[in-house]
């Protein structure tokens, strides 16, 4: 006797193969057969007509490092179908790294990655993903984060490491490897990954080769005019250090970038990326409203330097004329109360508000956050045609990007993965069914060496999903980002149901994955 089958559904196996008319069987946390069924009996019966049944969704791409731990439920993921989150992106997280590097990082990122109290403790790659084990809704895979091991071996200077430096790096990545990471990430817009030559990340990624892991990049650019110069570089370094390359977050202008991933194939490097299916982006405030030189030294010196005259004065002509337009930027996220307000307002209507000049409002709220201020980056270059057809690439697989962070998130950590099967498969045919459930399964599960998941096959991990192709749908916003999805009926992580009917079980099966 089974534990669960799933009856009559439409099985999509994750391969891209065209569905059929079948059962799934689950037993002791694998899938147990898959097929006509008929005959078999299980403890519970799930009559799936006319629903899909499909792997549980890999999210390529979210920075769910603390939010999966601090709130276990994880709804953003859990009513889109998302089994498993690969975190430690953008070369900024927790491990391997001491209290020091862990409280810099908690500070300066938690407009991204949160700042919750009462995690646990713990020091390396190993340590940080037994802290998912038995304790959230869905799996963590890790990448080693580039900014954490240099903030280890060198603080945060800016300049080039030495040889020693280097080989105290490698070992942190080795290590890393050897716990179960499933590569290496670096965050090239991010202090103090910013300060990297392109010499120091080709060494740094030989340990993540060695292992047989991937290099995981959020570029230094991806503007029309230097994308390719920084495509360029995330090539010369997966063919010099000898490993695979995987681009996070990779919207552009589809006539321009999917031609750079094509000639990087062709030219013998394993090249793949995610995407989020929205127009505009999300990061911290500081990276798009200040140049770097304002940054250095940590938080307390940045903001020390932002009270100073001589910064304002010097940068006048910064925000007179900044790199994306201030009317771009909405302010989805800060802590203390007196500025909830400004949360979902453009920076001008805030400054107005505020009755200030945009730069001295910009420099007090950075200020007063201590820099814990989040925002949304609208961009006016790039089309709902360019993210359409960027997705049709193979290369191509789901990332959410999430941002679980302030009353007004972007909507894609809620978003991305329904958006895709409502909006992209049923409504604008883009993709078929088929080949976006592989995008979203099989392809992160090959990428990131996650062996036993991403397909439905006899033996592999039961990480499955039950959802309605005609109502999933993302309803999420940019005026409300927390809104959940609808349209998914079951998710199993493990074998054990956490969404039974839409709801959740309070099921905590989900674990930290090493890298097969």
């Amino acid at each position: 006797m089974f534990d669960v089958i799933i009856r009559r559904a439409r099985v999509v196996d994750g391969t891209g193969n065209p569905w059929q008319r079948g059962d799934v069987a689950i037993t002791d946390g694998r899938i147990a057969a898959v097929g006509q069924l008929n005959a078999a009996q299980a403890r519970q019966v799930i009559d799936a007509h006319e629903m899909v049944v499909c792997p549980g969704f890999i999210d390529a791409h979210v920075n769910a490092d603390l939010a999966l731990l601090a709130d276990p439920k994880f709804p953003g993921g859990l009513y889109q179908g998302v089994t498993t989150h690969i975190i430690g992106q953008d070369g900024v997280s927790y491990a391997p790294a001491s209290p020091q590097t862990q409280a810099f990082y908690r500070l300066y990122f938690a407009a991204v990655n949160q700042n919750p109290p009462n995690l646990g403790e713990w020091r390396t790659v190993a340590q940080y993903l037994a802290q998912f084990d038995g304790r959230v809704t869905a799996n963590a895979a890790y990448l080693v984060p580039h900014g954490t091991v240099r903030i280890e071996v060198m603080g945060l200077e800016e300049r080039a490491p030495t040889a020693d430096e280097i080989k105290r790096m490698q070992a942190l990545i080795a290590q890393g490897m050897a716990d179960g990471a499933v590569g290496f990430s670096t965050g090239l817009d991010y202090i103090p990954c910013t300060y990297a030559q392109t010499h120091e990340l080709i060494e740094l990624c030989k340990p993540a080769a060695e292992a047989g892991g991937v290099y995981v990049t959020h570029m230094r650019s991806y503007r029309p005019d230097t994308v390719a110069s920084a495509v360029a570089e995330t090539l010369t370094i997966g063919r010099k250090a000898g490993l695979p390359v995987h681009i996070s977050h990779f919207n552009g202008l589809a006539d321009q970038v999917l031609p750079l991933i094509d000639e990087g194939c062709a030219s013998g490097v394993d090249v793949t990326f995610d995407t989020y299916p929205y127009l505009a982006g999300s990061t911290i405030l500081a990276m798009v409203a200040l140049p770097r030189w304002v940054q250095g030294d940590g938080i307390e010196a940045t903001v020390e330097r932002l009270w100073q005259r001589k910064t304002r004065e010097r940068l006048h002509e910064w925000f007179d004329a900044p790199e994306r337009a201030w009317d771009q930027i909405r302010l989805s996220a800060v802590s203390l109360p007196e500025h909830k307000h400004f949360e979902g307002m453009s920076v001008p209507d805030a400054a107005r508000l505020a009755e200030q000049p945009i730069g001295d409002f910009v420099c007090d709220l950075l200020a007063n956050e201590n820099m814990v201020v989040g925002c949304i980056a609208f961009s006016n270059w790039r089309t709902d045609d360019d993210v359409r057809r960027i997705m049709q690439h193979p290369a191509h697989m789901a990332g959410s990007d999430g941002i679980y962070v302030g009353g007004k998130p972007h909507p894609r950590g809620y978003g991305t993965f329904a958006r895709y099967l409502g909006v992209y498969v049923r409504e604008q045919k883009a993709l078929s069914l088929e080949e976006m459930i592989r995008h979203m399964t099989s392809a992160p599960a090959q990428r990131f060496a996650l062996k036993d998941r991403g397909l439905l096959r006899e033996g592999y991990a039961a990480d499955v999903v039950v959802f309605d192709p005609q109502t999933i749908a993302a309803r999420a916003t940019y005026a409300d980002g927390r809104q959940t999805a609808v349209g998914v009926a079951h998710v199993f992580v493990n074998g054990e149901a956490v969404l039974q009917d839409g709801k959740p079980t309070g099921a905590r099966p989900g674990r930290g994955l090493k890298r097969s």
